[in-house]
Formats: structure tokens, sequence, C-alpha cells
């Protein structure tokens, strides 16, 4: 049996495929349609929204200045109530001390006589027999000394007719430290009967002479020292003070400072090295005018409603009298910037919040001189300020190239 062979479908059935097809893609088509309004909306609203949200204004604004100088003498004043035209100062202190070695570079010359005693004997009386004081008595060597009193030698019968006799030596110097043997003549009896009669036998040295140069710290040295370092510890408490308390006061005058010893120990050290040591204890005082407060007294001299370029201020403040013990100081005040007038930032963000920018312009202008006003936004395209004054950002700016 033949097996029936079918290559051509009916028609019916292929139909029926091509409209399926067909109705498929129509199908699709239509599907995607429908999606597309929904994403350009949502499109639109973020767009919206981000420039919303985004959107600033800056006013940059160039006000005229003026040049303003200042020149005032000023009573400052640590204590008591202040005046409107006086201004208020502080007395800082910074306690500091150091020790230091000095060389002992004078000299002076030490002289001392001997002294001592010689045993004196008579063989000439038995009667006492006396002489003067100051009666010379002559060594071997040529070394005159005197008597320091009467001298009284009693007869021969009585203890030989000795007697001590307290001498000192007729100049100062070591080469009159003799030695205790030597003998002595009464050289003011040659020519006479006594000369040989009377003599000393011994002598007893009590206080040996001297005469030499040694060290010798005299005032002018002790000045010197003394100002050295009040010097360096002057530098040291400044320093000091102005680390501490320069970012707050003006504290850059050297006649704002003083220095007060308040204990002073000398030492001085005898011997080979020479030296004498100095210690100083002292109070370093400056009297300081808070920056707050000069600014704030500058301030009451501009004309009603100005301030300052800080960027070109040029203060000078000198010191012409301080009394620490008064606290009361009389300053000069020498003071040059430029000058504009205030801007209260806060106050014209509310103003012109939500105005197009001709009207932001007039309102401006018609509040302060200026010589020129910017207002940009972001992103671009409005015309106008934004409503919300955290928005709204004003900037002063002075160089207009």
């Amino acid at each position: 049996m033949k097996k029936k062979v079918i290559d051509i479908y009916p028609p019916s059935e292929g139909k029926n495929k091509e409209e399926r097809r067909f109705l498929e893609k129509e199908k699709g088509v239509s599907c995607n349609k429908k999606w597309i309004v929904p994403v350009i909306a949502v499109l639109f609203f973020f767009m919206g929204y981000f420039y919303y949200t985004s959107y600033r204004t800056e006013i940059v604004i160039y006000p005229i200045t003026d040049d303003f100088q200042l020149e005032e003498e000023v009573l400052a004043k640590s204590s008591g109530s202040v005046e409107s035209e006086e201004i208020r100062g502080i007395i800082l202190q910074e306690k500091i001390s150091d020790a230091r070695e000095f060389p002992i570079e004078g000299r002076e010359l030490v002289e001392s006589k001997a002294r001592g005693e010689i045993n004196v004997c008579q063989e000439y009386s038995d009667s006492p027999v006396n002489f003067v004081e100051g009666t010379r008595f002559m060594s071997e060597e040529g070394k005159v000394f005197l008597a320091e009193g009467r001298v009284n030698l009693p007869g021969r019968q009585t203890n030989e007719g000795c007697s001590m006799v307290e001498v000192v030596a007729a100049e100062a110097g070591e080469e009159y430290n003799i030695p205790s043997d030597s003998k002595f003549a009464l050289p003011g009896l040659q020519g006479g009967r006594l000369y040989s009669s009377v003599s000393g036998i011994s002598f007893t040295i009590k206080e040996k002479g001297r005469s030499e140069e040694v060290p010798y710290l005299d005032d002018k040295a002790k000045n010197d020292a003394q100002e050295e370092m009040k010097a360096d510890l002057l530098e040291k408490g400044k320093k000091a003070l102005k680390e501490e308390h320069g970012e707050e006061y003006f504290i850059e005058n050297d006649h704002q400072y003083s220095i007060d010893i308040v204990e002073r120990k000398l030492k001085e050290e005898e011997g080979e090295d020479e030296k004498f040591y100095f210690q100083l204890n002292v109070s370093v005082k400056v009297m300081a005018i808070s920056k707050e407060d000069i600014n704030s007294f500058i301030g009451r001299q501009l004309p009603a409603g100005y301030t300052w370029r800080k960027e070109t201020e040029d203060l000078k403040l000198d010191f012409s009298t301080i009394s620490f013990e008064e606290g009361e100081a009389e300053i000069l005040i020498n003071f040059l910037a430029e000058i504009y007038e205030d801007i209260d930032k806060e106050d014209w963000k509310r103003q012109i919040a939500g105005f197009d920018f001709d009207d932001a312009r007039r309102v401006l202008e018609e509040d302060v001189e200026v010589e020129k006003i910017e207002i940009k936004t972001r992103p671009f395209g409005l015309n106008k300020v934004a409503s919300d004054v955290d928005r709204v950002r004003v900037i002063i700016e002075f160089d207009k190239s």
C-alpha cells in the first residue's frame, strides 16, 4: 500500500498562524506604549524635584568704601568702672626664675700686718725699765715691729728681767712672718747705755702678715650680672605671656612690660674657679588690652552703621605712660582702614527671598550704597531669587576685577 504524502498545509491552518503572529506583534507594541507615559512622567517629576531642591541663589555685593583714620589718646584702666571714652585694661603676670654662674674678674690688693709677741729682757738694772708705746724692735733680718702698748720690763731679779711685749709689723706682707727664734734689738737705744742690755730673745707669731691680689666681686660686677639676668628673664617672661595670651590680647609693645625682682640670692665661691652664683626670681607684668575691647572702642568711633575691612586694618598702640601700681595707662591709638556700610546679610535675605532679580537689586540699592551687585543662580534658568532664605547666599566682595 502506497504511503500518502501531503506537502501543502490546509488553507485554514496557515491563515490562523499568520494571524496569530500579527496579533502577538500588535499586542507587544501596545504593551510597550503603555509604559512610555508613566516613565516620562516619573522622569519629569525627578527632574523637577532635583531642580527645586538644588536651586540656589548667590548674591555678590561690592560696597562703596571710604578711608577712615583715627588718632586718639585714651585712658586704659584695669580696675573700677570704665567710661565710654576709656578702655578696659588688664595686668597679666608671669613668674620666672633662673640661676647662673659668673666669673669673678675683679682683683683687689689685700694687705695685713703680722702680729705677735716678743720676749724682751733687760740686764741693765734691778729696777724696772719702761719704754713708750710704739717702741721699735728690729730683727736680725731688718724687719721692724712696733710695740702696741707701753713696754714694762721688770728688774733683773724678777723673771730674769723679761716680759712678753705685744707687737705689730711696721709693714704688711708675708716677709714679716719670721721664725720664732728670731732675735731683736731696740734701734732707738743705739748709742746709749741700754742698747746692749735690752733685747728680744724670741718671737711668737699670732697673726700672719699678707700682701696679695685676690678675686674681688665689686658692686658693678654684681649689678652687671643682675641686669644681664633681668634682661634674659624679661624676654623669657614676654615670650611666655605672648604664647599664652597673644591671641586674645594686644601685648606686642615693649613699653607695656615691667619686671620686678621677687628674690635675689648671691653666693661667692673662692678658690681656683673664682666665680659667683646669682639666682633671680622675678615677676614679669604686662598692661594688656583685649583685642575685642580695642575693636569695640574703634567701632564706637566709626560713623553710625559702618564697619571696616579687616584686611586693610593698620593699628598701632603707643603706651606713653603706665602705672602698674594704679593699674592705669595712657594709650595713643593710631588706626587706619577702609570702611563701608554694615550689611545685615540675614535681613537682606529675608527681604528679597522670592523676588525677581530686578526687584531684588532695587531693594538692595535702596538699603545701602553699593558699587555693583551680581546675582547668580544654580542651576541656571530662573531669573528669580530662591524663596527659601536658607538657599540664598550673600557674599561681600571688594575686588571688582
